[in-house]
């Protein structure tokens, strides 16, 4: 489905593309916000003008919404006149929710490419504003602290590896943690901990839509992660959809993803 999206984006064939949307279908498409078929194809003729012709070459996860929806994250690259070729292409991150009916559609859609900024719609998305940057702060300047956001029912997608539960996550974030626990418990884990003991986030855009289920809100950030002090860095796109439960308390499902792995399968600067 990915692979057809993109491929409609890229053809300009709008009719075919309308179909993948609803009346009730949301976009936002670089920071700029619409709603319904009609409105969706208007947003893209405007950003074809600037260009007529592009190629889009990405990889897709898929995690499965508290609704049945599926939540799709694409990262990779756009090919375009000013961006001819791979190495030049922009970097990209796309969120997609899927829907069923006789057919998948999208009923919600994140696109980020050379645009930044914070995109909240509607005051009632605000919370997502806030818990974002809290989220990131602490991941920061304490990523021990996260543990207390996440639920044994959260389910976190980091580059290749899913993780279920507060334990699992955190032994994912923690530095040697997979080695210590492996050791203990005698089991193997069917993942390793990451390679870096500190992290330091630099925003660049945050986006935020209702979507996921009742009391859900999908929040796509992108910008530059760097390791252990590094001043290079790297690019990064991830998805929360956080969810309210009957204690007031945040759940969420979570993406991680460099950008630059979906395309080099390189792994994260250590």
């Amino acid at each position: 489905f990915s692979k057809y999206l993109f491929g409609q984006i890229d053809s300009k064939n709008y009719e075919k593309t309308k179909q993948l949307f609803r009346p009730q279908s949301v976009m936002s498409f670089e920071g700029n916000n619409c709603q319904g078929p009609d409105k969706i194809v208007g947003l893209l003729k405007q950003w074809n003008q600037k260009y007529p012709q592009t190629k889009h070459e990405a990889e897709a996860d898929c995690l499965p919404l508290p609704d049945g929806s599926k939540l799709l994250l694409l990262t990779g690259r756009r090919m375009d006149k000013d961006h001819p070729n791979k190495m030049k292409g922009v970097l990209v991150v796309c969120a997609a929710v899927l829907k069923k009916d006789k057919n998948w559609w999208v009923s919600n859609m994140i696109y980020r490419g050379e645009a930044n900024g914070k995109n909240c719609p509607v005051d009632s998305l605000k919370i997502g504003v806030q818990f974002a940057e809290h989220f990131y702060k602490t991941y920061d300047g304490n990523h021990r602290q996260l543990a207390q956001a996440y639920s044994d029912h959260t389910i976190m997608k980091y580059e290749k590896d899913v993780c279920k539960g507060t334990q699992q996550i955190m032994i994912k974030l923690t530095k040697g943690l997979s080695d210590k626990w492996e050791e203990q418990k005698k089991s193997k884990l069917p993942f390793r901990s990451v390679q870096f003991e500190t992290v330091k986030h630099d925003l660049r855009s945050i986006d935020l839509h209702p979507a996921g289920g009742k009391g859900c809100i999908m929040i796509m950030t992108t910008g530059k992660i760097a390791p252990d002090g590094s001043q290079q860095g790297c690019a990064f796109g991830e998805v929360l959809v956080i969810q309210t439960t009957m204690a007031g308390r945040l759940q969420y499902k979570d993406f991680a993803k460099s950008t630059e792995e979906s395309v080099w399968s390189t792994e994260l600067p250590t």
